[in-house]
């Protein structure tokens, strides 16, 4: 079997995720661009696998070609468009140039979405501030303002004020978005009001994986209530959705998905439940985070492995869900102000709780956060449920024992908040 080359960055899958998904079946070289994260977990991927930096594309190509690979994939949001160039530059499967672009700039895909009678969602594209005022008049406030290219809710904000948000736009289009777009164009979005999904979350996300054009439903993940503005809380499987509905998210996701070109690999769709029924928030054509841990407890199936078969041309199969398994995580997402994170409490409870598996803190006493509207996790709380009754239970036990200190520049003294408060802050 040929090499298989894995374009790594920050995203849905870390060294040793890669490394348990591929490392008894496949030979693989990374291709990384140099960068904070990057250099940072050099020593770890050089453990696994031969590192090609693209310092010099041309070069790179050249060595990596060198390697006779047999496919590519990426399971970064920020390594997309890299991807798609190697794939195009070496002759391999991958999104095409034309898809690359429509999945990593979020108002071209909204454009060919709506091209294709997929999403009528109203939308505005803005390129500098004197944009603002013709981008309100088109999409009316409240609306979501963010990045064009990002991920994990960067710089995405819910804008309910005019003034207000014609400063963050001067704010943002100034900064640009380091790291993902250097042109630094935003997109204002209508704002989705979702339904009462209490006490889970009012959107899912689907998740799919495609195979020559031919697209195979995975699952849909259903959510914990979002913290302001856009922080994830948590996801599980199945989903709440009943079997009507699950068909209909499937369906959207599937629409989408061929309305953009996708061809090949994984692909993460997400969809707002409003009480006029399911809309389209967004297509990601690689894994979504946290989801191949999902997998892999719920359905005994490796994603990560799944997408490296299809990138070097083999058929896969996926298992249905299991009945009668409720399978979740629940995070907490860090302040949105710069801090640093002083103590927290509970945990021992919460791994002594009989539908808990594993309690794993992402950031540690003494840890100094950088604040931001971003979805930054604190930890997560992994675990088992027999029903989504007992789910709402175990997740409103889980918030009302952990208990969060920071301290914040400038505030005298420290701030202690249970996990269900922690989304005010």
């Amino acid at each position: 079997m040929k090499p298989l080359i894995v374009v790594y960055d920050f995203g849905a899958a870390q060294p040793g995720d890669i490394a348990v998904g591929l490392g008894d079946w496949a030979t693989w070289v990374f291709a990384a661009e140099r960068n904070e994260h990057t250099l940072g977990m050099e020593p770890l991927l050089a453990q696994f696998a031969p590192i090609v930096w693209i310092d010099d594309l041309d070069q790179a190509v050249a060595q990596l070609g060198a390697h006779s690979p047999g496919g590519i994939v990426t399971f970064s949001e920020k390594a997309l468009r890299l991807t798609g160039e190697l794939a195009h530059r070496l002759g391999l499967p991958q999104h095409s140039p034309a898809t690359t672009a429509l999945l990593t700039d979020k108002w071209n895909q909204r454009s060919a979405l709506r091209a294709a009678g997929v999403d009528s969602v109203r939308f505005h594209r803005i390129d500098t501030v004197g944009q603002w005022a013709d981008a309100v008049a088109h999409v009316g406030l409240p609306a979501v303002l963010k990045p064009a290219f990002g991920g994990a809710s960067r710089n995405t904000f819910l804008i309910e004020d005019e003034a207000d948000g014609r400063r963050t736009v001067e704010r943002l289009l100034a900064a640009g978005t380091p790291g993902y777009d250097p042109e630094g164009a935003l997109v204002l979005e209508e704002y989705l009001v979702g339904r009462d999904c209490a006490p889970f979350g009012d959107y899912v996300s689907i998740e799919q994986l495609v195979q020559r054009g031919e697209v195979t439903d995975i699952a849909v993940t259903g959510k914990f209530p979002m913290v302001p503005p856009f922080r994830e809380t948590g996801r599980f499987w199945p989903s709440p959705l009943d079997p009507e509905e699950t068909e209909q998210v499937f369906d959207l996701a599937r629409r989408a998905v061929k309305a953009l070109g996708i061809t090949t690999g994984l692909t993460h769709t997400e969809a707002k439940l409003t009480p006029q029924g399911p809309r389209f928030i967004e297509v990601n054509g690689r894994l979504g985070g946290g989801i191949n841990e999902l997998s892999r407890r719920a359905i005994g199936t490796d994603l990560i492995e799944m997408a490296g078969r299809i990138a070097l041309g083999e058929r896969v199969d996926v298992p249905p869900l299991p009945p009668g398994r409720t399978v979740y995580q629940i995070i907490h997402p860090a302040p949105r102000d710069p801090c640093e994170l002083v103590a927290v409490e509970g945990t021992d409870e919460i791994r002594a709780l009989p539908e808990v598996t594993l309690y794993r803190p992402y950031a540690r006493p003494g840890t100094r956060l950088e604040g931001g509207v971003h979805t930054r996790e604190l930890d997560v709380v992994i675990g088992e449920t027999t029903g989504l009754d007992e789910l709402a239970t175990v997740f409103k036990d889980v918030e009302s024992r952990l208990r969060f200190t920071f301290a914040f520049p400038g505030e005298p003294g420290v701030r202690t908040v249970t996990g269900a408060e922690l989304g005010r802050l």
